[in-house]
């Protein structure tokens, strides 16, 4: 149009303006491209996490009526973690309205049916798209992009019609620290063209590569521990909005199509059943869209629906349809499947923008039944019965019973504390005391996470053992056993009724602080030992406070101490150590005792040789491979998040030629075949070191390195599976073996499915017993539950070797909670999960399992601390200020 026609109709162009800003449909008719944004169309660049934020703010100032933003966190790293939510204009602008209305539908004890029905009749359901939670499964943040664009496409009717009945929340990249991690290690190995081939570089990711978050946990795995900031913040936006339908979006190997539920057995048999009725009706529709599209897809296969820590798992006990999709991933621009078919970016683009779309065309048609399974769901969860009730009282550490309890409102469950003592379930139990009402709208939510069972079903059970009768894997996905009272090592116990106690609601708080006993404190302060002991010590240390432990019980100012308390005196203290002790007490929630006398009436006395002096021990850690990836994140975490103390990490293949001197602890976390990253030179150095005077931590498979006999650092030893009778274990040594006769068909399968390795255990929670007069044992229950995982298993240290500080029970008592294979029963019985021994003026100490796995073993943290904090405390030298 000229400048001179526009200046002769200046009036009829102001009213085209004002028309257009008054019509939605007129102001949008194409939302930005991708292109135009960013410089590149959908699928043909991995966009990086800052370039989705900015696409996604580029759809919003385009047409704000459609769309609104907002942050639920940031990363480690810093990077904002944000939402997106899409709608029509009439529901953008009433957000607030729909999102109290979902949550009124979440509690039919202030809802009465009539009420819900009318606000079912006028709330669109709200979808939830949640994408590329593993940083390196890319694809589902460019579909989002292009999912998003689709729906505020004003010209667009059928995605309009969708938006009437249906409100789309996006968070686009839940992990982008991962996410910006993969990019940069793929792009510098990028060539002048992609190259499909699955040994080329840009295809080969480096430790830790990019599915971790900076902390290199699995975000997948972090939902009711709720310990990284990417789920904390996420987990809050779930409890704010309530859901109706959730979908979480990652990537598979690359020979694989898509998967979409229905989910493969097992399910968890606390998921509604209207849930698993309406995965079938989107799993249907998903496959519609995917044979008009020309799309490969699977079902019931692989991915099952147990264990409730995921993204998909965690939500459906809020009552959303929660769902995750999986797609066969180019982990790049191309690449070349073992068929010789090449699969683009584009392609795995297209595939989750096709199941993102028909999630949202389905949810829209169903809003109604969704809505009202919603509701029922909840009302489901009002008519339970019965509490659980978690006992601080009886707790040997306190402080894990009110982490636990802050993590369940977390999870949406109500909490209450007990004001007075009551009894319930033929117990008697005490004042501040947990109650956990299941007549409540998450009562799923409560038993699944506290169960001390949750059980599989019988005919998958009976699958399983034929399977592995032919010498077949389980098809087990991840852990059998969770139950977070046995995690934390809190005593809890099942009511038929709730009790009849008042109690007063709990908040989120993860650390509750204790008021300080007695008043005082002439002589110093005694602090319990426990999670929150332990806190209070890494702070007490760092600032430079004398701190002794003694070991064994003992009652002092006329209070009886559990062995493992420590002792901070004032002499030697600075001046205001009352200040520092209170404050230090607030923010670790440890019980602080002042002590007006040093006077000891029973057990060793402070100034004694049994009283050892704590000391800031300086930790380096094995870092990079082969230590597991998970492993060395969750060891690092724990110390450096939780209880904030230094780390020095090493990359294992300077560990063998580094000068040691200067640290008093090093940790090898679960990982691969360290003898071989190390060398033989590299071992003798590790245990000259240790024969100085360090300490030494084996964690999980680590102590396969600290057994070997070459090492001779341990004399434990791996064993190998228990050989069928009539088997010997060195049968094919030999140029000939004996004779044997094979009666029948089982004892066929028994001698052809023998193996080297005991079976594989997918996870599950076992009881084990503590050395308490051990150093190591100080301050740690007698009863633990250890988390059971893998094919290993040592043999006992026997007398004079050292000392099996943590062992497990015996075969009709070692499991505790999940599925656990007979014959490991019997061949876990009564070996050990803790060991250490001195070797020359240091220690070694080996964990058979992994202690600190995804932060969530509160029972077992403290065990953990004292070998890093108690440890050089018992070596001969290995606190000597010129090491």
């Amino acid at each position: 149009m000229s400048r001179r026609r526009i200046a002769a109709r200046p009036l009829l162009a102001l009213s085209l303006v004002l028309a257009a800003a008054a019509s939605p449909v007129l102001a949008q008719q194409s939302p930005p491209t991708q292109e135009a944004v960013l410089g590149h169309a959908p699928g043909t660049r991995i966009t990086r996490p800052a370039e989705v934020r900015r696409y996604f703010e580029a759809l919003r100032a385009a047409a704000p009526d459609r769309m609104v933003m907002g942050d639920y966190g940031a990363t480690w790293e810093g990077r904002p973690l944000f939402w997106a939510a899409v709608g029509s204009p009439a529901n953008i602008a009433r957000l607030d309205a729909i999102k109290a209305a979902t949550r009124a539908l979440g509690d039919p004890r202030r809802t009465s049916p009539d009420q819900a029905r009318a606000l079912i009749a006028d709330t669109p359901v709200i979808v939830w798209m949640a994408y590329s939670v593993h940083g390196n499964e890319i694809s589902p943040a460019d579909a989002a992009m292009a999912a998003a664009r689709r729906l505020m496409d004003a010209a667009d009717a059928e995605a309009q019609g969708w938006m009437q009945n249906a409100v789309v929340v996006f968070v686009p990249t839940q992990n982008p620290d991962g996410r910006d991690r993969f990019i940069t290690t793929f792009e510098a190995g990028l060539g002048a063209q992609p190259n499909p081939d699955p040994l080329s570089a840009e295809r080969s990711e480096p430790w830790p590569s990019g599915r971790y978050n900076h902390n290199l946990f699995d975000l997948n795995r972090d939902w009711f521990i709720q310990s990284q900031p990417e789920t904390q913040g996420h987990a809050a936006l779930i409890r704010d909005w309530r859901p109706q339908v959730l979908v979480d979006s990652h990537e598979m190997g690359t020979d694989s199509s898509f998967f979409f539920p229905p989910e493969a057995n097992p399910l968890n048999p606390w998921i509604y059943p209207q849930i698993l009725d309406a995965r079938e009706r989107f799993g249907r529709n998903n496959g519609a869209r995917f044979d008009q599209a020309g799309l490969a897809y699977f079902t019931r296969e692989t991915y099952d629906a147990f264990y409730p820590g995921y993204g998909d798992g965690w939500p459906a006990y809020f009552g959303a349809v929660s769902m995750t999709y999986e797609q066969g991933s180019s982990r790049g621009l191309m690449a070349r499947r073992r068929t010789g078919e090449v699969i683009t970016y584009a392609d795995t683009v297209k595939g989750h923008l096709t199941a993102s779309l028909s999630t949202i065309e389905t949810a829209a048609r169903d809003r109604e039944k969704l809505l009202n399974d919603f509701y029922a769901f909840h009302r489901d969860g009002v008519a339970g019965r019965g509490a659980y009730v978690l006992s601080r009282s009886a707790a040997v550490d306190p402080a894990a019973a009110d982490k636990l309890a802050g993590l369940l409102v977390r999870s949406g469950l109500e909490v209450g504390r007990a004001t007075a003592s009551f009894s319930a379930c033929g117990q008697n139990y005490r004042a501040g005391d947990y109650v956990v009402n299941l007549s409540q709208p998450q009562r799923r939510m409560a038993e699944v996470l506290l169960a001390k069972e949750v059980p599989l079903d019988p005919k998958f059970v009976a699958e399983q053992e034929a399977r592995r009768a032919r010498g077949l894997g389980d098809e087990i996905y991840d852990l059998t056993g969770w139950s977070m009272p046995l995690l934390f090592n809190v005593p809890s116990q099942k009511c038929a009724g709730a009790p009849s106690v008042q109690t007063t609601a709990v908040g989120p708080e993860l650390i509750r602080p204790v008021a300080i006993a007695g008043s005082d404190a002439t002589y110093g302060y005694a602090i319990n030992p426990g999670t929150a002991g332990m806190r209070f010590l890494t702070a007490a240390l760092k600032e430079k406070l004398p701190v002794r432990s003694i070991e064994e019980a003992f009652t002092l100012d006329g209070k009886a101490y559990a062995g493992g308390a420590f002792i901070v005196p004032r002499g030697g203290s600075p001046a205001d150590l009352d200040e520092r002790v209170r404050r230090i007490a607030a923010d670790s929630g440890a019980e602080v005792t002042a002590l007006a006398t040093s006077w000891v009436s029973s057990g060793p006395n402070v100034g004694s040789d049994y009283a050892f002096t704590i000391k800031a021990p300086r930790v380096a850690m094995a870092w990079d491979d082969p230590t597991d990836a998970e492993s060395a994140g969750s060891i690092r975490h724990v110390l450096e998040r939780e209880y904030g103390w230094p780390v020095t990490a090493v990359r294992t293949r300077r560990l063998g030629g580094a000068d040691l001197s200067h640290f008093e602890v090093l940790i090898l976390p679960s990982g691969g075949n360290y003898k071989k990253i190390l060398g033989a030179d590299g071992v003798a150095s590790l245990r000259a070191w240790v024969e100085g005077g360090g300490v030494l931590i084996g964690v999980g498979s680590a102590s396969r390195l600290l057994t070997d006999p070459d090492a001779k650092l341990l004399d434990s030893r791996r064993e190998t599976a228990v050989a069928p009778e009539g088997v010997k274990k060195d049968a094919g040594e030999g140029a000939t073996v004996p004779g044997v006769e094979i009666p029948s068909e089982a004892d066929y399968l028994d001698r052809t499915n023998h193996h080297g390795s005991p079976n594989s255990v997918a996870g599950v929670l076992a009881h084990a017993v503590v050395d308490q007069e051990h150093w190591l044992g100080a301050g740690v229950a007698r009863d633990l539950s250890v988390m059971v995982r893998g094919a290993d298993i040592y043999t006992p240290l026997t007398r004079g070797q050292g000392t099996n500080v943590v062992r497990l029970a015996g075969p009709d008592q070692v499991l505790a909670s999940g599925q656990l294979w007979a014959e490991n029963r019997r061949q876990l019985a009564y070996k050990p999960v803790a060991m250490a021994t001195e070797l020359g003026r240091g220690q070694v100490v080996a964990f058979t399992q992994d202690v600190t796995m995804r932060a969530f073993l509160e029972g077992l943290k403290p065990l953990f601390l004292n070998a890093v904090f108690r440890g050089p405390a018992h070596t001969s030298g290995g606190n000597d200020e010129d090491r």
